[in-house]
């Protein structure tokens, strides 16, 4: 039988972070108010997912461009494990919580399917060209060549990755999921053989940028955007929010 929990506050990371972020901004606690703590890390050379402690290793690319993947596994992965009653709070590696708030958004009882700091206020879904991808991979070359990212292209095929969705979605690091939308979320994915190149001639690429990805899965499923200041950074207004948000976002060991 499974234990059942309130939610999961899932803290993705990677190989490269995991002696310096990780560390710097782990929680104190392992669990707040019924919902657990675990720590996602991917190597696509495993057998199975396994975890140790509370660090989930998945079978999964560590690349930056394969996050929705990690992100979408990681959610099955918990769901597969436990049963949760409410949700799952997606969160960075490098936040500084005010655990305080953060319990105080654990207990609300109004949260709502998708909830987070919007990024784009499109009222649509269009196609934009984008190279926020290209760009990381023209600053990080070695990433190609490591075997735990799994990347079976090179740096001129990687700069085919241009295209996206563009929509309505949170962005950043910090993103409250319900199970409505954790549950679309891992059947959208099945259904693409997890395929983060998986690509169309209307959106691109849509599953390469992870924030967009989920948004536009959500999207497709009528789950639409519930604004709501989950963290903050120095791009992110404070001043026009009326709640506090419960963690920083430092960016900090890129």
């Amino acid at each position: 039988m499974k234990e059942t929990i309130k939610g999961a506050i899932l803290i993705y990371s990677c190989h490269k972070h995991k002696d310096t972020r990780l560390k710097e901004f782990k929680l104190q606690k392992n669990e707040y108010n019924g919902w657990k703590v675990f720590y996602i890390l991917g190597d696509p050379r495993i057998n199975n997912d396994y975890i140790i402690d509370n660090t989930i290793v998945l079978k999964c690319e560590d690349s930056y461009i394969h996050v929705a993947k990690k992100v979408v596994m990681g959610i099955k992965y918990v769901y597969d494990n436990y049963e949760i009653e409410e949700g799952v709070l997606r969160c960075g590696d490098d936040l500084v919580f005010n655990e305080t708030s953060l319990m105080n958004f654990l207990k609300k009882e109004d949260k709502q399917d998708y909830m987070g700091v919007i990024a784009n206020d499109s009222p649509i879904l269009v196609a934009e060209h984008n190279t926020f991808m290209p760009s990381y991979y023209l600053s990080h070359r070695e990433d190609l060549q490591n075997p735990l990212h799994g990347i079976p292209y090179n740096i001129q095929e990687m700069m085919m990755f241009n295209k996206v969705p563009k929509l309505k979605y949170a962005g950043g690091v910090v993103v409250y999921l319900s199970n409505k939308s954790c549950n679309t979320l891992i059947a959208h994915f099945e259904s693409i053989g997890w395929n983060i190149f998986e690509s169309n001639d209307k959106y691109g690429y849509p599953y390469i940028i992870e924030d967009i990805a989920v948004g536009y899965v959500l999207y497709l499923n009528n789950i639409f955007l519930n604004e709501y200041p989950l963290y903050i950074n120095e791009m992110v207004d404070f001043n026009k929010y009326k709640r506090l948000p419960f963690a920083f976002h430092t960016n900090k060991y890129k």
